[in-house]
């Protein structure tokens, strides 16, 4: 009996129609690693970055903190513009859970393991948790005079392009305790946000005062709900 013919057909066309795509999926990823590498210099593409990510109206995000060689926190989260924050994980070494929407503040396991209420924003505003409150505050600059593009990297297995700078921080409360700021940063040149960073900055009391802050963003813009704690 012959074999029928169309079978034989039929699987080269397959198997040229794959080659086809793979040629082709070869040739978008070639050419946005270009776009992005050499169309898109390191200075614009960051400053839209930080743009955006500045601008987001919602993103979730973890946080590890640690001055000299302790950790001070660990942490992650999720942030709704303009003000509502909902916080878990350890600070100093200690369970904690916050909730901060408008001008309410609720704290569980740091002074007590029920629910404490806290009116204002004296504790959103404290020196001890701003960075964990408003990550997006790191990101605040008077100027930053050079940006070196190092090798890119995958986050997620996204391909992130990756930046290093000295800044000049525009935040208070930093440049109190803290000089020479140093930041690493990823961002995605698709969705041109920065989804990780990494800071460094020398202690004004020496080495042992040192501030490391490890950080990642991602779900921009996402349906993020942050709800009033059950009393």
């Amino acid at each position: 009996m012959t074999r029928p013919h169309w079978l034989v057909v039929d699987k080269k066309l397959l198997l040229g129609l794959a080659a086809a795509i793979l040629l082709l999926f070869g040739i978008y990823r070639a050419a946005g690693a270009y776009y992005a590498k050499i169309i898109v210099p390191p200075e614009e593409l960051f400053a839209a970055a930080l743009e955006k990510t500045l601008n987001t109206g919602s993103f979730r995000f973890s946080m590890l903190v640690k001055i000299g060689a302790g950790v001070i926190s660990d942490v992650k989260g999720e942030r709704v513009a303009p003000d509502s924050v909902h916080i878990t994980g350890t600070m100093q070494d200690m369970p904690v859970e916050f909730i901060h929407i408008g001008d309410q503040t609720f704290i569980k396991g740091y002074w007590s393991d029920n629910w404490i209420h806290l009116e204002g924003n004296k504790m959103a505003e404290s020196e001890l948790f701003v960075t964990e409150f408003n990550p997006l505050s790191n990101f605040n600059f008077k100027d930053i005079p050079i940006i070196n593009e190092l090798a890119a990297e995958e986050i997620e297995g996204d391909k992130c392009r990756v930046f290093e700078f000295r800044p000049i921080v525009q935040n208070t409360l930093m440049e109190l305790s803290y000089d020479d700021f140093r930041y690493r940063v990823w961002v995605h040149p698709g969705e041109q946000a920065i989804r990780k960073a990494y800071i460094e900055a020398t202690g004004k009391h020496g080495k042992k005062d040192k501030l490391a802050i490890n950080m990642q963003m991602w779900d921009f813009d996402k349906q993020i709900k942050i709800s009033l704690p059950d009393m």
